[in-house]
């Protein structure tokens, strides 16, 4: 299969401009999406689209043809004409692309925890995509048709917003408008890390989103909290409310730690500590990943080789106050991180580790482990728009970089394909999207 690898610096200039011109001509871009569809119209939507469908847990993609388009059911949801597809390790492990009895045995007992995630069969799966609005919320927005937009797919309970079909629905406080100097295929590597990134380090560690080009801070840890109780969902009230202190939380010039820098999460988390003025300290393979993550402004690179090195690499670094670290790894190098942090005994301030794939078992003293509060994101309008605003003029300003974009081919009926080369390891340290 052939790819084309993009960074988001060298985007050509065409592919701007022919996206800034699908944005532009609003009702031009929906209608000659109408004519294509090849099926009856229903207040400008086609009544059926393409689908990559999961019919059983462990079984590859099936394209379907012929599946009925997602329509709104509240007055805050859109429709999105999806463009570009981005592909996260989560969509693989979930849905387990290749069967199990295709593998070796040393892949098999690797795999075998995976399959989660899937709340009903057939399943549509796919957590990020960015396209055109086609049906604008009922209710009054910023949002308008023809705006390209990104939507991360956190709520993957409801099939209507997934990924992998031609239409999907989101929510107005779920998108983000892409600005002229986006492509949509950078819009569609974006979300979901972005969202975990932010609510790791604003609501689980409080850290301040920092002012952007004149917008004012969100202060997320402050906004939780003034929500009515029964805003948050039960399952994430601890980790939203009562995890840390606001004695605890970081300032500038504070240290975080963050492992697995090559990710697409680690990315925006070490973006946005920088912006905030944190000193950031990431840990990754130099082997693989040290050349491109050198270019990295505002971080230190430490080699995660040799994990006995590293700690005592970061210890020295920190000269023992780090407090604050979050791991995109697992539990094995979030226990490496626990090695590093270091509690502030003499002001009675603990400290916290984020892990947004597991932390270890059992407590440490001093330490605190958190979750992400991902669910906020979907559940909560107020949070939500609040991440989206805040990426929306980081966007616009070129506050933040983006990962490195690998094209994949094939449209729906090449996401197997393409999801088998993140199984096989084929894919680090940049996003895999597939235009549609």
């Amino acid at each position: 299969m052939s790819t084309i690898m993009e960074h988001p610096r060298t985007i050509g200039l065409s592919q701007i401009e022919n996206e800034v011109s699908d944005s532009q001509n609003n009702s031009n871009a929906t209608e000659e999406k109408v004519r294509r569809a090849d099926s009856p119209l229903e207040n400008g939507l086609p009544f059926q689209q393409n689908i990559a469908l999961l019919h059983a847990a462990r079984e590859r993609l099936v394209y379907t043809q012929n599946y009925p388009v997602p329509l709104p059911k509240t007055d805050d949801e859109l429709v999105v004409e999806i463009r570009a597809i981005g592909l996260n390790p989560v969509d693989w492990k979930s849905m387990y692309a290749c069967p199990l009895a295709q593998l070796s045995g040393a892949a098999n007992e690797k795999y075998s925890d995976y399959n989660f995630a899937i709340p009903q069969l057939p399943y549509i799966a796919g957590r990020d995509f960015a396209g055109v609005v086609v049906r604008a919320p009922a209710a009054s927005s910023r949002l308008r048709i023809g705006d390209l937009v990104l939507s991360p797919s956190t709520d993957y309970r409801d099939i209507r917003k997934s990924a992998f079909q031609e239409y999907a629905i989101s929510t107005q406080h779920n998108v983000a408008r892409l600005p002229q100097n986006v492509p949509t295929t950078h819009g569609a590597s974006i979300g979901v890390a972005y969202v975990a990134a932010a609510l790791a380090l604003g609501v689980s560690l409080g850290l301040n989103l920092p002012k952007v080009s004149g917008q004012d801070e969100a202060d997320l840890w402050e906004a939780v909290r003034k929500l009515p109780q029964d805003a948050i969902p039960i399952d994430v009230a601890a980790e939203c409310l009562s995890s840390i202190e606001n004695s605890e939380r970081p300032q500038q010039g504070d240290w975080i730690a963050i492992h697995g820098g090559s990710s697409t999460s680690a990315l925006f988390i070490s973006e946005i500590a920088r912006l905030a003025g944190l000193k950031v300290v990431l840990l990754a393979d130099f082997a693989k990943h040290g050349e491109r993550l050198g270019e990295r402004q505002g971080s230190i690179l430490v080699d995660s080789h040799d994990p006995i090195r590293a700690i005592n690499v970061v210890r020295a670094i920190t000269k023992g106050k780090l407090r604050f670290a979050v791991d995109t790894v697992g539990k094995e190098t979030a226990g490496h991180l626990v090695q590093m942090l270091q509690a502030d005994a003499q002001e009675g301030r603990r400290a916290h580790l984020v892990g947004l794939t597991g932390v270890p078992k059992g407590k440490v003293d001093g330490i605190v482990f958190h979750s992400v509060p991902i669910k906020l994101f979907h559940e909560v309008p107020s949070i939500g728009l609040t991440l989206m605003n805040w990426l929306e003029k980081a966007l616009e300003t070129e506050a933040i970089a983006l990962p490195e974009v690998e094209h994949a081919g094939g449209g729906l009926e090449g996401i197997n394909a393409a999801l088998d080369r993140m199984r096989n390891g084929e894919i680090s340290g940049r996003r895999l999207v597939i235009s549609v």
